[in-house]
């Protein structure tokens, strides 16, 4: 039986409220995606200012987080499941923020390392005129629980964006974005990569193209469990930036549609 909080989430009586779709790309997940998508959903349903849409998209697991992702779906008309049969977080965000008619749009880790207060203060600031609003877990205000070597890694490589594609943004990998509708699927079509250097191409097409982009201090709190691998990440990102500095969409003249 569904708990009651589960079932207001699209309760429709207020139906001129503006969207907002909340992805959720997850691989192998299926210790995390109950707990992760009832978590939000609880949340969201105390600040209803918003219709609020949850995507559980599914890069190809080979688990039982499919079986999950679907029951979910299922159980709740706010929650829909998407499965992609490729790996990566870039796909999955591409592939759900494409087909959406939502006004604003995000991602969340499934682990929700970043805290829930962000989403809300995030969209406000969409709806109030900033084109895209990202967390900053390097900001002064920032709340950020992790370990020394993560820690120093992020610092180095946001140093590096700096010095190298002369960005003003100030972290690039935050597991937390959300931007405007037009705006998210206007900078889709330069986004080459399709996993995690998505988000620093996202960034970095968004503010190269006049975009306003809000940094916004988060609590952010390191999954012990994370599936990123910091050496393959670092070599995979220098290749992007590489890519970027000397051969990017904008500096062709590629202009995709």
């Amino acid at each position: 039986m569904k708990d009651n909080h589960m079932e207001t989430l699209q309760n429709s009586e207020r139906p001129n409220r503006p969207s907002a779709l909340v992805v959720l790309p997850v691989y192998n997940e299926e210790k995390a995606l109950r707990k992760g998508v009832q978590t939000l959903m609880a949340f969201l349903n105390n600040h209803d200012t918003y219709e609020w849409k949850i995507v559980i998209a599914d890069n190809n697991s080979k688990d039982r987080t499919g079986e999950i992702g679907r029951e979910l779906a299922a159980e709740n008309p706010g929650v829909k499941y998407l499965y992609i049969p490729r790996k990566g977080r870039g796909i999955a965000l591409r592939t759900a923020w494409e087909q959406t008619n939502c006004d604003f749009l995000s991602y969340m880790d499934i682990d929700l390392s970043t805290g829930l207060d962000a989403l809300i203060r995030a969209v406000d600031l969409l709806r109030g005129g900033a084109d895209i609003v990202v967390g900053n877990r390097l900001a002064k205000d920032s709340n950020t629980t992790r370990c020394l070597k993560r820690e120093f890694v992020s610092r180095s490589y946001n140093t590096v964006i700096k010095l190298s594609l002369g960005t003003r943004f100030k972290d690039a990998h935050c597991g937390f974005k959300t931007g405007r509708r037009d705006v998210v699927q206007k900078i889709l079509p330069y986004i080459a990569d399709n996993e995690w250097f998505f988000d620093t191409e996202f960034l970095f097409y968004g503010e190269k193209l006049g975009h306003r982009i809000v940094e916004i201090p988060v609590t952010w709190i390191e999954d012990p469990d994370t599936k990123a691998k910091i050496f393959k990440d670092a070599y995979d990102d220098l290749r992007g930036l590489y890519r970027l500095r000397f051969h990017n969409r904008l500096n062709s003249g590629r202009n995709k549609t």
